[in-house]
């Protein structure tokens, strides 16, 4: 994050920089001549541009991503609560799904989650998943006891199969990227507007606006990142399927 951060930061001084220095020696630049009122008026409209976007692009992505995380731990307790009702079968069938649902939460942090940064998911844990429910679904019962507790396991394996639908659905989401384009306009346009009406490309206003470009780039930075939840820099840790694994240790014992 801390790299990411840095890129951000250098690249919107590198844009700042490059933008003073190409328009702050314009004609318009050297002799100084603006009008303030029309200046003033155009300034302030850049930036509220810029802001309005930048700040409904990361109100709503920050919503997504929230989501997005608690659909994990959804997902995760669904698999827990699955595996401790595989505790009430008959103990052949007991070890093979408690086994199953174990291989699929290690497949799914192995597996989907580097898919998931790429806007994917992968067929293994959901091929392991689709061989549990195929499993329980073909348990014979000796007693209603017995069918009582496999339709438990049963229901809690279709709950975990929506939820995994949910989180891949999750991972295809994104907001119009039209939304983007109109943020990154914005934003180039805010720091290109001093230097292109006349601030004049001296040590002090370059310094000044490469600032503003830095803190522009962080913005967009932070945009970026919380629309791909998934992905580098603000992804999303499989936080809630380790902590699954370890509860399966503490059930076993």
């Amino acid at each position: 994050m801390v790299f990411w951060a840095a890129l951000a930061l250098v690249v919107g001084v590198i844009v700042a920089v490059g933008l003073a220095r190409l328009f702050g020696r314009s004609e318009r630049a050297v002799s100084g001549s603006h009008n303030p009122q029309a200046l003033s008026v155009v300034g302030s409209a850049l930036l509220s541009s810029f802001i309005l976007l930048t700040a409904f692009l990361i109100a709503s992505t920050w919503s997504t991503y929230n989501t997005d995380r608690q659909h994990t731990y959804d997902e995760a307790r669904s698999v827990t609560t699955a595996y401790w009702l595989a505790g009430k079968l008959q103990p052949a069938d007991r070890e093979r799904v408690r086994a199953g649902l174990s291989m699929y939460t290690s497949e799914v942090v192995a597996d989907d989650w580097p898919a998931m940064g790429r806007r994917q998911t992968s067929a293994t844990p959901a091929a392991t998943l689709d061989g549990l429910r195929v499993e329980v679904g073909a348990i014979q019962p000796a007693t209603a006891a017995d069918e009582k507790d496999r339709a438990d396991v049963a229901a809690a394996l279709d709950d975990i199969y929506s939820k995994r639908l949910i989180r891949a659905a999750d991972v295809n989401y994104s907001m119009p990227s039209l939304l983007y384009i109109a943020m990154v306009i914005a934003a180039v346009l805010l720091i290109a507007y001093p230097p292109l009406v006349g601030l004049t490309a001296n040590g002090r206003n370059v310094m000044v606006l490469a600032g503003l470009g830095a803190m522009v780039g962080l913005g967009i930075l932070i945009v970026v990142g919380l629309s791909q939840p998934y992905s580098e820099p603000l992804s999303i840790e499989p936080t809630a399927f380790r902590h699954a694994l370890q509860q399966f240790t503490q059930i076993n014992g």
